[in-house]
């Protein structure tokens, strides 16, 4: 990916605080319409405040996969400012980080509310051996209780 646009309600106060959470080097940069600020791995988050009204942004959710080291100055940061964080995407587990996959991983509100980001040790989802099972026909078909045609 190079890079994606999210819509917020002000652009450079949620790049200037992405920029500030994550612990950037760089200033994000304006750039037409849109405030980027450029990840560690090289893609660009351009975020956007005057392409659709303020009424009609949808809630947005950035996930950046970070080392252990990165969380810890995450969350100091977050500590700094003493802002609400939560453990799960519906905001419901306040105040608590989670231990998801065996690492950890938190979720904070961008400055106008519409965007979720969220840091996470390691990444969510199955691990590579499981997927590389289920590629297999013979483990498809044995998952669907079946053999694999023929």
């Amino acid at each position: 990916m190079n890079h994606i646009i999210v819509h917020v309600k002000d652009r450079r106060e949620t790049g200037a605080f992405l920029a500030w959470l994550a612990g950037s080097s760089e200033a994000p940069l304006d750039w037409g319409p849109f405030t980027q600020v450029t990840s560690s791995n090289g893609v660009g988050v351009d975020f956007a405040d005057d392409l659709v009204p303020a009424e009609n942004i949808n809630f947005s959710h950035l996930a950046f996969l970070v080392t252990d080291g990165e969380f810890d100055a995450v969350l100091a940061r977050i500590a700094e400012r003493e802002l609400p964080f939560w453990a799960d995407p519906l905001l419901a587990e306040e105040g608590k980080i989670n231990h998801d996959y065996g690492g950890r991983g938190v979720y904070v509100r961008d400055p106008g509310g519409t965007c979720v980001i969220e840091f996470i040790t390691t990444p969510y989802g199955e691990q590579p051996s499981e997927r590389s099972q289920r590629a297999t026909p013979e483990a498809t078909a044995a998952a669907h209780g079946g053999g694999t045609g023929g």
